[in-house]
């Protein structure tokens, strides 16, 4: 399997002759998705080359979150939201939330199976692909992007189609083979993602959790570890690890226009000399209660700091589940438990907001923060760090990042790795940053946006595209042509 001293591949900025090569064999795109495309910095953006500068088609089929009519259009995209009523697309988000999320993170105690929630899945997983075929295919073969868990159940229901190539991005962790063996879903899971032609991984850890979830769950598979392909009842798997990159120049552009919503910041909140910032979902899995445990032992530890520093919470909406909601409950709890122990002199150390924060908020607030602490205990990749990062054009500021977040195994020479739930060494972590002085904070800061500014996102969308029309035989096809 892959070694543990293996670290993503960042791409090489794409050349002329990927692009060249890209328009010859993509001409068109077929992607599904639980949600459409979202806001700037996502999969849409990331495929703005292909579409923009070699014409290539894209038909994005997804349950929700797709654009409306009179919304702005973007250019060779063209939107399909399947004919389902909104009552069976929450049915299928039920298995999603209460037991495949906390699954997939290595949290399965978190999670609860329900067999009859499992089978409305894969009742509107076969609704979804049946009604996909409806839509006319713009060129033949057909390249197919599935994107993240949710699409799980897709790939062996549309590989009885003639001339599709599929390929799969899971955006999320997939835990340790222990847990996919304890699962009952674990077997059909890894079976389903082998009716792809290529997977995509964040880190190189899930994608050894993964295969060795195929050894020990289908023993009639055929795992070339060199290679790093599996062989499948006839069909070939290539499995790659690939970090999602960001849109950089998008980030540095809202860095520079929010410059005087960052300096007004301070004042307009009533912020102490120094800002921890925390960026989250409501979600067990981001590390919250944990992450303020830490803070809770700093302000223990290191009274100096109080009254001298604030800790910004911008708390962002969960998914839909009780147990989220319960976990959000303890947050606001917690937090009122620490200003209530920590308060003086009107003083208090938390400042917790919750609600949706735009790109352009979020671009002021990197820029407030003297420590950026983002602790998830389980994470796929974790893009807020990165948004720091890229918005940090005076090179300063510091990083407290989880072992346990994807993005951890790139931002290494720069950031302050932690164990999210050793609230010691979060502690030590938050103090350091707050400590660091200006050449280390530079050196470490520099480094970072060395590796971020390299692994551009339009370069991870078309190399992820490379893969599977490689791994899908198209180039070969077409050279006999």
């Amino acid at each position: 399997m892959f070694t543990a001293t293996q670290q993503p591949h960042l791409l090489n900025p794409l050349s002329q002759e990927d692009l060249g090569q890209l328009q010859v064999h993509l001409p068109a795109l077929k992607i599904f998705s639980f949600r459409g495309p979202g806001q700037s910095g996502g999969v849409a953006s990331s495929l703005a080359p292909l579409t923009k500068q070699l014409g290539t088609k894209v038909q994005w089929i997804a349950l929700s979150g797709v654009p409306t009519p009179d919304e702005r259009p973007i250019a060779g995209f063209s939107f399909h939201r399947p004919e389902l009523n909104d009552e069976l697309v929450a049915e299928y988000g039920k298995i999603v939330n209460n037991y495949l999320w906390p699954l997939l993170h290595g949290l399965p105690e978190r999670g609860s199976f329900d067999a009859e929630e499992w089978k409305n899945f894969k009742q509107l997983s076969l609704m979804l692909a049946h009604q996909s075929q409806r839509l006319a295919s713009r060129s033949f073969p057909t390249l197919v992007w599935l994107h993240d868990f949710e699409m799980v159940l897709l790939a062996p229901m549309l590989a009885m189609d003639a001339g599709v190539i599929l390929s799969h991005f899971w955006h999320v962790p997939w835990p340790a083979a222990e847990i996919m063996q304890a699962s009952p879903l674990g077997f059909e899971l890894t079976e389903a993602l082998l009716a792809n032609r290529v997977v995509g991984f964040h880190t190189f850890e899930y994608a050894r959790n993964f295969l060795n979830s195929v050894k020990a769950l289908i023993p009639d598979a055929q795992i070339n570890e060199e290679a790093q392909t599996v062989v499948y009842r006839g069909n070939t798997t290539k499995i790659v690890a690939m970090p999602l990159g960001l849109d950089y120049p998008y980030w540095q552009r809202l860095a520079r226009t929010t410059r005087q919503v960052t300096e007004a910041i301070p004042v307009t909140h009533r912020l102490a000399h120094q800002v921890i910032l925390g960026v989250d979902r409501l979600d067990y899995s981001k590390g919250l209660l944990e992450k303020l445990e830490g803070f809770e032992l700093f302000l223990t530890k290191n009274p100096d700091y109080h009254r001298r520093l604030h800790f910004v919470q911008l708390a962002q909406p969960g998914i839909n589940s009780p147990k989220v909601e319960d976990y959000a409950s303890k947050v606001k709890s917690k937090v009122l438990e620490i200003n209530k122990k920590f308060q003086l002199d009107g003083w208090q150390p938390i400042v917790y907001m919750e609600g949706h924060f735009d790109h352009s908020q979020l671009a002021a607030w990197y820029q407030v923060a003297d420590v950026l602490a983002v602790t998830p205990i389980a994470d796929g990749l974790n893009l807020i760090a990165k948004e720091f990062i890229a918005c940090r054009q005076d090179e300063q500021g510091a990083l407290v990042l989880s072992q346990k977040a994807g993005s951890a195994s790139e931002l290494v020479s720069g950031a302050l790795l932690v164990d999210p739930t050793n609230a010691e060494g979060v502690a030590e972590a938050l103090q350091q940053g707050l400590s660091m002085g200006v050449e280390e904070k530079r050196r470490r800061m520099v480094s970072m946006r060395h590796v971020v500014a390299w692994n551009r996102l339009h370069d991870w969308a078309c190399g992820f595209l490379r893969h599977a029309i490689s791994s899908g035989g198209i180039e070969s096809n077409k050279s006999a042509g």
